[in-house]
Order: C-alpha cells, then structure tokens, then sequence
C-alpha cells in the first residue's frame, strides 16, 4: 500500500515536472513565423541576448547556401532553393539555370563555395550569434531580425539630390584594369557628376542612375557600354556572358564574378531582367531569334510540326499561333490558345535573359548629347563615335582644339532641363521627317509650323540672348531647317492647300531674322516661283522680289534673286504689269554677273557611252594604252598637253581652304577670352562659328592685321610661315587643312599667286562665312623659270551641266582681283554652252581631240 502511494506521488511530480517543462519550452522556442516581425523583441536564452538572427537549423544541418532565384518565384516551387528573407526584401537575381554552363556551375559547387557565390553585397546575410534546434528539421527559412543595414556607397549617392558623394578615387578605380571603350563612357560619367551645372540637365532618376555607374562590380560597365552601342534587344546569359569576357584588360572572370556584376547591374537599373515566371516581356520574334535551332526543333516536337530549317520552324510557328483550336480541346480543359502555347513553349526554352533598361539607354543617349555637343551628332547617331575616340587615342586620326584649354559645355546653351527636352524633342521630329514618307512628311510640316508658331515671345527672346553660333542648339533652328525642306515636299503634288501653307511658311521665315538669315534670298526667290508658276499669281510674285530687293541683304545675297526676277520681267506670255516689269529690270540688271562675261576654253570630245548613273567619262588613246578619265582629269591631262601649264589639280574648294588655314591657324583655334562657346568640346574640327558672320567680326582686328601682313610680305617669307605650320600639325589631324594636297604642289600654287592675290582669296573666305562652296574645280600652275604668274582656277562643265551662282560669284570675284580663272567646256553638244558665253565665243577657241 504504502509502495503504491509512493508510486503515485512519483507519476504525479514527474508529470508536473513535464507539463513545467514544456511551458519554458513554448515560452523560449516559438516557432511561429508570424510573430517575428521587423519590431518583435529580442529572444533571451541562457546564452544571452540573441540579437540578429533566428536560424531554424539545427547544429548538424549547416546552411549550406543561399541559391538565388528568379523574381516572382513562387514560395511553393519543390525546385527553388532557400529564399533569403531581409527587412528591405531584396533578392538576388540569378544567372540563367537553364545555361548548361549554370548547370555545371551549380553541381561541381562545395557548400563553401555556393555559400560564397551567395555573399554578393545584394544578399550577404550577417553574421549568426546563436542557432536553435529545430525540433522537425523540415524548415529550412532564413529569418532575419531588423539590423543596421551597412551604407552602401551607390544608395548614397542616388539618394543624394543636393551634393554627390564623389572623388576622384573612385573614378581611377572604376577605370583600373577596365578597356579604353568603357573608359570612355565612365569618364563622360564622372565629367557629369563633378559638373554641378550640367545636373539639372538630366532628370533626378538619370543622375542617380549614373551616381552608382562608379561603384557597379567589374565588369558590369563594359556590358552597359557594349549593350548601347550594340543593337538593341534580349540576349541570353551565354551572349552576356561573352561580352564581359571579350577582351578582358584585368585578367579572366569567372562565373560567380559575372553573376555578381549582373546582379549589380540590375540592381542598378542598368539592366533589366526578362522571361521571369509569368512575364510576357520577351515577345515571339525575339523568341525565335533568341533560341538556338535545336531549341526550336524541340518546340516543333511538341506541337508535332515537321519542318527541319529556322526560317521553316518560324513560318510554321506563326502559322500555328494563327489557327484557331478545335472544340475537342476545349472540353478537354484546354482553354489556352494556340499563340499562347507556343510562346509558354518558347519562353520555357529560353530561360531568363537580359538588356539594357529603357532608363539606362535614354540617360546615356543624353549624357553623350551633352558631354559632345560641339560635336556633329551624326557620329553619335550613326555610332561612329567609339571609333572616332578610339583612332584619337592611338593618334589615327586627332583633332586640332588644344588640350590644356579651358572650353565650354553645354550649361551654356541650355539653362534648365525644360530647354534641353525641347532641343531633343526637335531633333527627333527632324529625323522622324527624314526618314518619313513623302505623305507623312506633309503632316510632319504642318505640325511643325505649327509648333514654331506656338513658341512664346519670352522664349524667342531668350533663344534671341544666345550668340549666332549656339542658336543651332534651339527648337526654332530645327524646326526652321524641316520648313525649309518641307517647302519642296509641298510643292510634288501642287495641291492648292499644299501650296498656299507653303506660302504662308515662307512668309513666316523671311520675317525673322534669328535663324538662318543667309537663306532669305533663296526664299524670296523660292516665294515667287510658287505664286508664279504654281498659283498663277505672276504680279505678287513680282511684289515679292521687290521687298526682296528693298531689304538691307547685301548686294551679293541679291544676286540669287535676279536670276527669277529677270525670268519674270521679260516673260512674254501672261506678262506682269508694267510698272512692276520696269522696277524689276531695273533690279536684276543693276549688277550683271554673268556666265557670259567670264571668258572660257572649248573641248570638243566625245564623251562614252553613259548608262545614265555616275559622271560622264572620257576615252583617250595613247602610246602607252588606252585611258578612261572623267571630265575635271581629261581637262587637266589636255591642259599640260598644250603646254600651257606644267601641274594641276582637281582640288575644288579643298586647295584654298588648305591655305587659308595654314595662314590663319593660330587665329581660327585662338580662345578668345571676350567669346564663349565656340569650344564645347574637344574634338571639333573648326569653332562653333566658322560658318557664321560671327567668325570675322569676333576676330576682325586679328584677322585684318594679318592680312596686311600678308600684302605686305614677300612671298617666300609667307611659304616659310605656311611650311612652319604644315609640320607642325599632325598628318592625321582633322580640320580645315587637307593632307589629300602635297606640299610641294601647295607651295607651286602660291608662289604664282602675288601676295596681294593670297591676301585677296583669304579676306572672301573670312569675311564670307558660306564662300567655302563654289571654288572652280581645277588648279592649274607651271613652275620653273620663266613661268612666273602662270597659274588658272578653271570650272569644268560638260553639255548638260551649268554653273552655280555661287561658282559665277567666286570667279567674278577673282577676276576683279587680277586671278585668272576661266570656264572650260567638254563636250559636243555645248549648244547651251555657247548660248550663254556669246560675247566671248569664238571658233579659234574650240580645240578639236
């Protein structure tokens, strides 16, 4: 009895003990995952404070790694490896499981080295200070307390609007060990961010985006750079993986380093990740481009398609995704439609692929506007650009801008963001109109008359503050240029309503004066050929070329409009008024420049047979064989024949552009400190105002000086001058100096020349911004003694060619200033020719070959 009781009091303090026991438990190890929140409290147990993490592993389950995964990978997936859970909820995004070379990776991996691969900066977990045993061993989820989260470099900077954390440290980092093409992009880069004048010129998401370029793991930069000047599209981790590789400058990289900078690419927002679980990012002609044949061949498998050849799988496929599903299927619980298995198909094939974000691509597209606005766009834009920087490193091909001088940016031309989106803006609807067809150009001239018109007084007068040369950076000068050449396009099909807007265009643009003034003959001419022939409105065409002529353009921009005015003074059908025919004369005759009045050579020669494409040719036999030339090359071989001149040339304007350069080198790359933004970057062949009125007046005291010293100089002391400067520059120097001309022939053709004549043709070039165009085609000198002054500027034209006025211009100018220059005529039916040269024709001056 007494054994029995004893027996029960034991039972019953034993399972007291228990029941105590489990109760300490349940108060120490709660497993609930919802009760551990980012403000839950610290966890106590006999060791002390448990601070950071809860890991529900036991000692004899080491976590083994952390496997990324795809984002939006569902938590239920039997596939997917552990999740890592942080309090920002960040998950690291992984390379392609799909690539066989992930494959191999992710099975030959020890747990050291997977945990290691694991250990990016994005998904580093922290240090454990105690574990806990799970009483199931079933759980294998990574939950962390709320932590301070180290700094991160690139999230300061992004968050940083006012000031930017940035050195020069980390551009030599970011540059060290990297190629010269990625160079290139992170140096514009670290430019931009230092310049606290260009950052308001790029939206807020655009400069953080850039801000973390510096601290991007090696070599994701080389991937950016690569994807933007690449075309456009997906490409798969083995293309990705093989453009980080290629040509790497610091050693090889290994998968897991690659992992890494694509991962903090994405991270970034430089790159954006495609083909994740449910996403229709990627569509069928990237599939198809995207996925390998074989790939293909198993798609058609499935969908039981019988066809061998890509171009054959692709018909096939689209023509499936077309053909509508029978009933049969869909009472069999198929409710998916035919394009709808085929992409799953693909896509499934495909596996995770990547490009260049829309963010990534539009900020750098304007981070190189800015940082090479003095350069002509069509380098960036037909990306020759890389190339052009890659030849001025190795010396292939250098630019004339010195170095060591402070230039100009763009902060210049544009004060604020709203102005630099406008400019874009323009830009693209000028190449939206060239690449447009001739009906959609029509709509794109009207909207853009009508976007001119829009313009504020306010804003037309703050694009009026800007210097001539810079206003080719403004909405109005753009849109200015798609008027100009829209008139022609409204013009094809001579509709009335076409016609009229073309009038009201041209109207618009000869009452300003900002932009393009040059142009204002040729659109007074331009207005009354509309009205006259098209209209049938003859005399306001006349009245037209009369405020033409009325206005305060020079005498030598007149000479555009008399030609059309001559035309329509002594018309005979539907003539013009009399007065307006009296007033008219009066104008095209006041200052003849005539074809007629230059005097000319006569060739007669048969020229070949012309399919009608390429320059007339002519066929010559001689004792060393027969010689095929085109019209400028048989004129100078016939010219040295008859012994007239020993040397020639088909050089055109090139040969006194050449001169005019040697001889005003240090005044045209001068900074001038009283004029700003004629140097916005260092790789301009000319200032921003070569080609402008600007040019001589912002050097006029520098430029009539030295040609009074070229008057006044003898002419070998002038050679020595131009020889100095001739080997000075580098061969490969791009400017206004042609290395196509020999030295040697450049120093016979201005030791014919008096020094008054050199002075003569350069004083034109400067002080006539548009006189580059129109030189005769041909240089003709005889050297050696007796032969002094022997020396022609002749303009080739065969029967079917006439003379520019800008040619006619050129020569009347050398002529008045004792140059001889002359037209020379090839051909047999020179009717025309001899039409327009009467006074001055002669049969003694036909020369028969």
């Amino acid at each position: 009895m007494n054994y029995q009781k004893t027996l029960k009091e034991y039972f019953r303090t034993k399972s007291n003990s228990l029941k105590e026991m489990n109760n300490e438990c349940k108060r120490k190890y709660n497993l609930s995952l919802n009760k551990i929140t980012n403000e839950s409290p610290k966890l106590k147990s006999e060791y002390g404070d448990v601070q950071d993490v809860v890991d529900l592993v036991s000692d004899d389950e080491d976590l083994i790694g952390c496997t990324p995964n795809d984002l939006n990978q569902s938590a239920t997936n039997s596939s997917q490896s552990t999740l890592v859970y942080t309090p920002e909820t960040r998950v690291t995004i992984p390379i392609d499981s799909s690539s066989s070379q992930n494959s191999s990776l992710k099975s030959s991996q020890t747990p050291s080295s997977r945990k290691k691969l694991c250990d990016s900066p994005s998904s580093k977990t922290p240090t454990r200070k105690r574990k806990f045993f799970s009483p199931t061993k079933k759980r294998s989820i990574l939950v962390r307390s709320p932590t301070k989260v180290k700094r991160n470099l690139s999230h300061a900077l992004s968050a940083s609007s006012s000031q930017t954390i940035f050195n020069n440290d980390d551009y030599i980092q970011a540059t060290r060990g990297v190629d010269d093409m990625t160079i290139f992009l992170l140096k514009i880069i670290y430019q931009f961010l230092c310049d606290e004048n260009l950052k308001p010129l790029l939206s807020q998401s655009s400069c953080d985006l850039l801000s973390t370029a510096m601290q991007v793991k090696k070599p994701g930069m080389r991937l950016v750079c690569r994807l933007y000047w690449q075309q456009d599209g997906w490409r798969r981790w083995e293309q990705v993986k093989k453009i980080m590789t290629a040509k790497a400058v610091d050693g090889e990289f290994d998968d897991s380093t690659l992992q890494i900078a694509l991962n903090s690419l994405i991270e970034s927002g430089f790159v954006t990740l495609g083909n994740t679980n449910n996403a229709q990012d990627v569509g069928f002609d990237d599939l198809v481009k995207l996925l390998r044949l074989e790939e293909l061949k198993s798609v058609c498998k499935d969908l039981k398609i019988k066809v061998t050849k890509k171009s054959e799988i692709v018909e096939s496929l689209k023509k499936f995704c077309l053909q509508k599903k029978n009933i049969t299927d869909f009472f069999n619980g198929n409710k998916y439609t035919n394009e709808s298995q085929v992409l799953k198909l693909l896509r499934s094939k495909l596996g995770l692929c990547y490009k260049l974000s829309d963010e990534a691509q539009s900020t750098i597209t304007e981070l190189y506007r800015l940082m090479y606005l003095g350069l002509d766009y069509s380098t960036i834009k037909d990306k020759r650009l890389e190339l052009m920087l890659l030849y001025e490193k190795s010396n292939r091909e250098t630019f004339p801008v010195d170095k060591e001088m402070e230039i100009d940016n763009a902060s210049l031309v544009f004060k604020n963001r709203e102005q630099f989106v406008s400019y874009l803006n323009a830009c693209s609807l000028y190449e939206n109109f060239e690449a447009a067809t001739e009906a959609k150009k029509c709509e794109l001239i009207e909207t853009v008359y009508n976007l001119y018109k829009g313009i504020s007084k306010d804003e037309m007068t703050s694009y009026l503050t800007l210097p001539e040369w810079l206003r080719r950076y403004t909405p109005p000068y753009i849109y200015v240029k798609i008027l100009e050449a829209g008139i022609q396009e409204l013009k094809k099909e001579k509709l009335e309503r076409n016609l009229n807007l073309a009038v009201d265009i041209i109207t618009t643009l000869i009452r300003q004066n900002i932009f393009r003034p040059h142009k204002k003959a040729d659109w007074y001419s331009e207005k009354a050929l509309i009205l006259d022939k098209l209209l049938n409105r003859s005399n306001e065409a006349a009245e037209v070329l009369l405020e033409g002529f009325n206005s305060n353009l020079s005498e030598e921009i007149k000479d555009f409009m008399r030609p059309r005015a001559k035309l329509l003074a002594k018309r005979q059908k539907n003539p013009i008024d009399t007065r307006l025919k009296e007033l008219l004369l009066e104008q095209a005759e006041k200052n003849d420049i005539l074809e007629k009045n230059i005097p000319a050579d006569h060739i007669y020669k048969q020229p070949m047979d012309n399919t009608g494409r390429g320059k007339i040719k002519f066929e010559t036999r001689t004792s060393d064989g027969r010689v095929v030339q085109e019209a400028e090359e048989f004129c100078i071989s016939h010219y040295i024949s008859q012994g007239t001149y020993t040397f020639g040339g088909h050089w055109e304007g090139r040969i006194i552009s050449t001169i005019f350069f040697l001889l005003f080198w240090d005044i045209i790359y001068k900074p001038l400190h009283s004029v700003r933004g004629i140097f916005l970057s260092y790789y301009q062949s000319y200032p921003l105002d070569m080609f402008c009125e600007s040019f001589y007046t912002n050097r006029k005291s520098l430029i009539e000086e030295r040609l009074s010293e070229i008057e006044e100089s003898p002419i070998e002391d002038i050679l020595l001058k131009m020889e100095a400067v001739w080997k000075s520059r580098p061969e490969t120097e791009v400017s206004g100096v042609h290395r196509g001309i020999p030295w040697e022939a450049l120093r016979g053709v201005c030791s014919q020349l008096a020094p008054r004549a050199l002075a003569a043709l350069c004083r034109r070039l400067a002080r006539r911004p548009h006189a580059h165009s129109g030189f005769p085609d041909l240089t003709l000198w005889a050297d050696g003694a007796g032969h002094a002054g022997q020396i022609a500027f002749v303009e080739v034209k065969t029967d079917s060619d006439k003379p520019s006025l800008k040619q006619i211009q050129w020569m009347h100018y050398m002529r008045q200033h004792d140059i001889n220059a002359r037209f020379c005529y090839v051909g047999v039916n020179t009717a025309r020719a001899k039409s327009r040269n009467t006074d001055d024709f002669d049969l003694d001056d036909w020369n028969f070959t």
